[in-house]
């Protein structure tokens, strides 16, 4: 065999190589694409039923009218749910069938009638989906690994979504209290606990999160934002709810203030999400 068969193997195997290495990438980045569709979907229903959460609480605790709102959210959820459902049907452990069990056990009529064993029902779904959001980030290629210009997207996947439910949480008990003028004792313990972690997610999450160089600018503006709504949060539950004689907020305001401060950290999170879209 002379050296110009040789040469011709060995050019073949090259190809090969770079026809293999170009399918990779292309189903990687087909990989990405569906599991950033599927995680925009999944971010969406975590804030539908954190929503329906915060609004259950005034509903619950006495404001009748917020029932309509109630089936607003209801629905925004149902179809998320409902575009999700043929992506999720395989996710691991099961994790997607149980919230979708759990979604419709919760909020069949007559099931929604106590408003602490609300809280805790619609909490655990949350902590569902947000595995389920950071699972399919893993298995999407979504990660540190994959996105070497983002390496902080992990912090993104975990931390960023978690402050969203801290917040989400203390929109929720803080509206019950707003609602019925009155804070309980557990009622301050909780709201302080949480407080304590809005604080840790000032001084050590947001931090911590990157940009691509291009868009520095814009995620400084993001964060200085997050970081303001979330202060006067912090200081409408100490001064309006913990150390208040007479609780004077409306719930509204209360409703209002908190979902400002996860507004921002939505930004931010949506943010990502396109510089994630540059990148791939």
């Amino acid at each position: 065999m002379d050296m110009t068969i040789y040469i011709i193997i060995l050019l073949l195997m090259v190809l090969c190589l770079v026809l293999l290495h170009h399918y990779k990438n292309k189903q990687k980045k087909i990989l990405q694409t569906q599991g950033l569709a599927n995680i925009t979907y999944l971010k969406s229903l975590i804030g539908a039923v954190q929503t329906y959460r915060g609004l259950s609480s005034a509903w619950l605790n006495g404001d009748q009218s917020k029932k309509a709102m109630l089936l607003t959210f209801e629905q925004q959820a149902n179809s998320d749910i409902k575009h999700l459902q043929q992506y999720m049907l395989s996710n691991q452990g099961g994790h997607w069938d149980s919230f979708v069990d759990h979604w419709g056990r919760v909020n069949q009529p007559g099931n929604t009638n106590d408003a602490e064993n609300t809280f805790k029902q619609h909490t655990q779904m949350i902590a569902n989906l947000i595995y389920l959001l950071e699972d399919e980030a893993e298995h999407k290629h979504l990660n540190a690994m994959s996105l070497k210009q983002l390496r902080h997207i992990g912090l993104v996947w975990r931390e960023l979504i978690r402050a969203t439910e801290t917040i989400g949480q203390s929109r929720a008990i803080g509206v019950g209290v707003a609602t019925k003028k009155q804070c309980s004792d557990l009622d301050k313990v909780r709201l302080s606990f949480l407080q304590q972690k809005m604080q840790k997610i000032i001084n050590d999450v947001l931090p911590k999160l990157g940009s691509l160089e291009s868009e520095k600018e814009q995620h400084k503006l993001l964060l200085t934002a997050a970081i303001s709504t979330i202060l006067c949060l912090m200081e409408a539950i100490e001064s309006k709810l913990i150390e208040a004689d007479k609780i004077t907020i409306s719930q509204k305001q209360y409703f209002t203030l908190a979902s400002n401060s996860i507004k921002s950290l939505d930004d931010i999170f949506k943010h990502q999400i396109e510089q994630i879209k540059q990148v791939i």
